[in-house]
């Protein structure tokens, strides 16, 4: 599982985009009886995401959220743990952009996520009589023709509106909505991940 989630992170941003993030949570699922659930931004938007949709307007890679779900018999109807990680799988820092120094290591911005799917992996493994999700909200941030501009205001999944008023505020953006679809899950405890680029660079 660390491995996994050294390889995921240490990926260019070109490689692991949000499909190729979601392909691997579909191996995890695979190779481990779990059921997975891939959202594209079409069914993102349609659910009501808005704070997650507003983080990957400017890109042309599509965001993907990823629901991960290790339920074996013996804990399936009881309420689950759930882990929740940010998958900006490259943050320029969207019409807020970043200098240009270390622009680069912003392909970390998705180690959140890596390390959520690196625990499913061990979950997995493990075969842990828990009931046990994963949701990955995964997106590049960018400053295209259709990004989100700061003084916009967004709607989030649970009906809060967001002034944005730096759109190198990303983070919060799309673990807002992941966190909120994780409250529907009724769990026993959230732990949630994202770890900050510069904070994994030092």
């Amino acid at each position: 599982g660390v491995m996994l989630t050294r390889d995921l992170a240490n990926q260019p941003s070109n490689i692991a985009t949000p499909t190729y993030l979601a392909e691997r949570a579909a191996q995890i699922a695979e190779r481990h009886g779990m059921r997975v659930e891939v959202w594209d931004r079409a069914r993102i938007e349609s659910e009501g995401m808005g704070a997650f949709a507003s983080v990957a307007r400017g890109s042309d890679e599509e965001p993907r959220f990823i629901v991960l779900e290790h339920a074996p018999d013996a804990a399936k109807d009881r309420p689950p743990y759930v882990l929740v990680g940010k998958g900006l799988t490259f943050d320029s820092g969207g019409i807020s952009i970043k200098g240009g120094a270390g622009m680069g290591a912003m392909k970390y911005d998705m180690a959140g996520a890596a390390a959520v799917l690196g625990a499913m992996e061990v979950v997995g493994r493990l075969a842990l009589p828990l009931h046990v999700y994963g949701l990955v909200a995964a997106s590049e941030n960018m400053p295209g023709g259709h990004a989100t501009k700061p003084g916009d205001i967004v709607t989030a999944l649970n009906g809060t509106t967001i002034e944005i008023l730096n759109t190198d505020a990303e983070g919060r953006m799309v673990l807002a909505d992941a966190l909120a679809y994780a409250q529907r899950l009724h769990p026993a405890a959230v732990v949630d991940i994202a770890t900050l680029t510069g904070a994994i660079v030092t």
